[in-house]
């Protein structure tokens, strides 16, 4: 048994009192609906952001084949 006013791990505090080990941080943990809505909301997008970046180097191709003067772009 301690007689010296630190806890366990070696943190000063009053006698008799359980330690804080970071559980109670008043922080809440995320519901797992917001989480897949959160989830849901990445994916589409990383999908939009996809299609939008062959879209572009789909422009990019065209506007190089007219600028070369080809006719069977």
């Amino acid at each position: 048994m301690q007689l010296s006013s630190e806890n366990q791990n070696g943190d000063p505090g009053p006698a008799g009192e359980p330690s804080n080990h970071g559980d109670d941080d008043g922080s809440r943990p995320i519901p797992g609906s917001v989480l897949a809505m959160i989830m849901v909301i990445l994916a589409v997008a990383l999908v939009l952001g996809y299609l939008f970046v062959n879209k572009l180097a789909d422009i990019s191709h065209q506007e190089d084949c007219v600028l070369a003067h080809r006719r069977n772009c």
